[in-house]
C-alpha cells in the first residue's frame, strides 16, 4: 500500500464531525426542539420551490441568512449566533453539537468580509456594487460552512485523487504556469468529486490568489480591497478555463472509484488499514460497497424525481392559476380545458417517466471498478494519459454548415411539437408554456440521470434509437439549461419567500424561542 493511500485512510478516519467536536467540558449551542420542527418544515417547503442539489442546501442557506442579516435592516451585531441557531433550527446542523466558541470564529469571518465590502465599495446602491456584494457574500458563505463543518473528507478525496491521478495529467497550454496547471487540475477534481458549485470554485481560486486569507490583517485587507475587482475578473477567467470541460470528463470516469474507496474507509475506520493491505479483502469490500451505492442511487433517484416532480407541479399549477387561465378567459375569451389539462399533467408525468427508465449499473461495471481501484491503491496511478490540449479549429465553411444544421435541428424539433399542439387547440400562450416546461423537465431529467451515470466507469454503446432520441432532445436540453439559469435569477416564488415571508417569520421564531427560554428561567427560579 502506497503512502498517498495511507494518508487518505488516516484523514478520513478523522473526518467524523462528532469526533471533531468531541469534549465533555464544551459549552454548546442549543435551540428549542419545538421551534426547530417548525423551522425545519418551513425550510423543506422553501427548498421545494428552488431546486438545488442536497449537498449545496446548507451553503445556500448560509448565503441567504447572511444576505438577509446585513441587507434588510437587521442588526449586524453578532450575526454569527443568529446564523448558527437558524442553521440548527432548519436541520442543517445538529442541535447541541456546535461549541459556543465557534460563534467568535464565525463572527470574525463575517466581520472580515464586512470590512472588505466597505473598503471596496460593494453596496446595493448600484448594479456593479450589488453584484460585487452578492459575490463576496457567496465567498463568505463558503468560508463559514468550512468553519462550521470542516471539509476533512473533501480535502482527503481531492488530495488522494491528485496524488494518484492528477499529477499524471499533462495539460498542454503554454499560456499557463505550472502552478496554474495544477490549480486547473485541482478545480476539475473538486467539481467532479466534491461537486463544487461556482461559488465553491471561486472560493478555491480566491484562496489560491490570497494564500494568507485565513489570517489576513487590516493592512492586507486594504491591499486586497484595492484590487478586488481585478481579482474577481481573474477568478472568473480561471473558473471558465477553456480546457476545464475536458479535464472534468477525464476525472468523471474515475469518480465512482474514489467514492467506493471513501465509503469502505468510513464504514470500517478501525479495520481500514487491514482491508486495504489485502487485495482480496479489498475486492470483497468493493463488491459490497458497489451494491450499497447502487441501492443508494436508486433511493436518491426516487427522492430526486419526487422533489423535481413536486417542484414542477407546484410551479406549473401556480402559472396556470396566475397566467394561463386568466389569459384564456380574458384575452383569448374562451377556455379550452384539454390544453390546460395537458399543460398541468404532462410535465410532472414526463419527469416521472424519465425517472422510471433510468437504470443503475450492472455487475460488469463493478469488475471494472475493482480493477482500476487496485491500480490506484497499490500502484498510485490510473494509467497513461495523453496530453490535454485545445481541439483543432474548424474552418469557417465547416463551422457555418454545422451551425446551419444545428439551427435546422432546433427548428424541426420545436416546429413538430408546435404543429401537434396547435392541432390540439392550444393557444399561442399555451404552446409557449408547454415548450417552456418540456425544456425544463428535459434538462432536470438529464441532471438527475447524471447522478446515476457517475456510478458508471464503462462507456456504454449507443444504439441508433438512443442516438436519434438524443439528437431530437438536444434542442430542448439546451433550452432547458438556458431557462433554468435565467429562471434561478428571477424566481418570483423564491423572492416572495426570501424577502416577504422569511425575514418576519424567522424573527418571529427567534422571539418565540427567547420567550420560551425566559419562561424556563422563571420556572427554574421556583426551585431555588
Amino acid at each position: 500500500m502506497i503512502e498517498p493511500t495511507k494518508r487518505f485512510i488516516s484523514l478520513l478516519k478523522k473526518s467524523n464531525l462528532k469526533d471533531y467536536y468531541a469534549g465533555d467540558d464544551l459549552s454548546r449551542i442549543q435551540v428549542d426542539a419545538f421551534i426547530s420542527k417548525i423551522a425545519f418544515i418551513y425550510e423543506k417547503v422553501r427548498n421545494t420551490i428552488e431546486y438545488k442539489e442536497e449537498h449545496l442546501l446548507r451553503k445556500s442557506a448560509i448565503e441567504r441568512i447572511v444576505w438577509r442579516r446585513i441587507n434588510i435592516g437587521i442588526s449586524k451585531e453578532n450575526i454569527a449566533t443568529s446564523l448558527i441557531k437558524e442553521l440548527i433550527r432548519a436541520g442543517y446542523l445538529e442541535n447541541n453539537l456546535i461549541p459556543t466558541a465557534k460563534v467568535e470564529e464565525v463572527n470574525a469571518i463575517i466581520n472580515k468580509y464586512l470590512v472588505l465590502m466597505n473598503m471596496c465599495g460593494a453596496k446595493k446602491t448600484n448594479s456593479e456594487g450589488n453584484k460585487l456584494l452578492r459575490w463576496l457574500i457567496s465567498l463568505a458563505a463558503c468560508e463559514i460552512e468550512e468553519s462550521l463543518v470542516p471539509p476533512i473528507q473533501h480535502f482527503a478525496l481531492v488530495h488522494f485523487a491528485y496524488q494518484v491521478m492528477g499529477r499524471e495529467v499533462n495539460l498542454v497550454d503554454n499560456a499557463l504556469s505550472a502552478e496554474e496547471k495544477k490549480l486547473q487540475v485541482v478545480i476539475a477534481i473538486n467539481r467532479v468529486l466534491i461537486k463544487s458549485d461556482p461559488a465553491m470554485v471561486h472560493f478555491l481560486i480566491w484562496k489560491y490568489y490570497n494564500p494568507k486569507w485565513r489570517q489576513v490583517d487590516k493592512m492586507q485587507l486594504q491591499q486586497i480591497a484595492q484590487k478586488v475587482k481585478n481579482l474577481k475578473l481573474a477568478i472568473e477567467r480561471q473558473a471558465k478555463y477553456h480546457l476545464s470541460e475536458k479535464l472534468i470528463r477525464l476525472f468523471k470516469k474515475y469518480a465512482i472509484i474514489f467514492q467506493v474507496l471513501r465509503e469502505i474507509i468510513l464504514e470500517n475506520p478501525e479495520e481500514a488499514e487491514k482491508i486495504f493491505s489485502d487485495p482480496q479483502e479489498l475486492e470483497s469490500h468493493i463488491k459490497k460497497t458497489c451494491e450499497k451505492l447502487y441501492k443508494k442511487a436508486r433511493t436518491k433517484l426516487r427522492r430526486g424525481i419526487f422533489r423535481v416532480t413536486l417542484y414542477i407541479f407546484i410551479t406549473k399549477m401556480l402559472l396556470i392559476l396566475l397566467l394561463e387561465l386568466p389569459y384564456e378567459r380574458y384575452i383569448a375569451e374562451s377556455v379550452i380545458y384539454l390544453p390546460l389539462i395537458i399543460n398541468a399533467l404532462f410535465p410532472p408525468a414526463l419527469m416521472f417517466l424519465i425517472g422510471m427508465i433510468i437504470r443503475v449499473p450492472s455487475k460488469k461495471n463493478t469488475q471494472t471498478i475493482i480493477k482500476v481501484a487496485k491500480t490506484l491503491v497499490y500502484q498510485g496511478r490510473a494509467g497513461e494519459f495523453t496530453g490535454i490540449g485545445a481541439p483543432l479549429k474548424r474552418s469557417q465553411l465547416k463551422s457555418f454548415v454545422f451551425g446551419l444544421l444545428y439551427f435546422i435541428l432546433f427548428a424541426a424539433s420545436f416546429g413538430l411539437i408546435i404543429y401537434i399542439l396547435l392541432k390540439l387547440s392550444f393557444t399561442v400562450f399555451s404552446v409557449f408554456i408547454f415548450l417552456l416546461f418540456l425544456s425544463v423537465v428535459s434538462f432536470f431529467g438529464i441532471t438527475i440521470r447524471q447522478g446515476v451515470r457517475e456510478l458508471v466507469t464503462m462507456q456504454r454503446k449507443e444504439n441508433f434509437f438512443g442516438f436519434l432520441l438524443n439528437l431530437l432532445s438536444l434542442p430542448f436540453l439546451r433550452m432547458g439549461h438556458w431557462i433554468s439559469v435565467k429562471f434561478s435569477k428571477i424566481n418570483i416564488f423564491v423572492f416572495i419567500f426570501d424577502f416577504i415571508i422569511e425575514a418576519p417569520f424567522k424573527i418571529f421564531l427567534e422571539v418565540v424561542e427567547d420567550w420560551f427560554a425566559f419562561l424556563r428561567e422563571k420556572k427554574e427560579e421556583l426551585y431555588h
